[in-house]
C-alpha cells in the first residue's frame, strides 16, 4: 500500500478534507488495480480519473483562496499548476511504456503528503481567521459529511 488517509492530513476543513479524501481514495484505487494485475486500459482510465479530479480540486481549492483573499494565492496556484504539467508528462511517458503507473503512484503520495502537511495547512489555517468568508461555508457541513443530523 503506497498512501491511505491518516489523521495528520485533517486540516478541519471540510471542503478541503473531503476532496483531500477522494483524491488519496483515487490513489488507493490505482494501487488497487495495479496489484490486481487489471488491464492496461483500466489502469489508463484510472489514471485519467485521478487527473481530472486534481483539476477540481485545484480549482476547487484556488476559488477558496480567492473567496477568502488569501495572500499567496498566485504562489500557490503555480504550485498546482507545476503539478498538473508533471502528471501530464507522467501520463505521455506511461503512454508510450518509458515510465510505470507505479511510478506516477509514488510520485503522488510523496507530493500529495507534503503538499497538504505545508502548504494547505497555511490556506486552511488563514481560513480560520479571515475577514472574507468562504462562499457557501455554511453549506459544508450539510453536503460533505455523511452522518444524518
Amino acid at each position: 500500500m503506497y498512501i491511505h488517509w491518516e489523521k495528520t492530513f485533517v486540516l478541519n476543513n471540510d471542503l478541503i478534507d473531503t476532496q483531500h479524501r477522494i483524491l488519496i481514495l483515487l490513489y488507493r484505487k490505482l494501487d488497487i488495480a495495479i496489484k490486481a494485475n487489471e488491464s492496461r486500459q483500466t489502469i489508463l482510465r484510472i489514471m485519467l480519473e485521478m487527473k481530472k479530479f486534481t483539476e477540481f480540486h485545484f480549482v476547487s481549492e484556488e476559488n477558496l483562496m480567492h473567496e477568502i483573499a488569501y495572500p499567496d494565492v498566485d504562489q500557490h496556484a503555480l504550485v498546482h499548476t507545476e503539478l498538473l504539467k508533471r502528471i501530464e508528462s507522467m501520463l505521455v511517458k506511461i503512454n508510450r511504456q518509458q515510465e510505470f503507473p507505479e511510478d506516477l503512484l509514488y510520485f503522488l503520495n510523496e507530493w500529495i503528503s507534503d503538499h497538504i502537511l505545508h502548504e494547505d495547512l497555511k490556506i486552511a489555517n488563514y481560513v480560520k481567521s479571515a475577514v472574507r468568508r468562504p462562499i457557501g461555508e455554511h453549506l459544508y457541513e450539510q453536503y460533505l459529511l455523511l452522518e444524518e443530523k
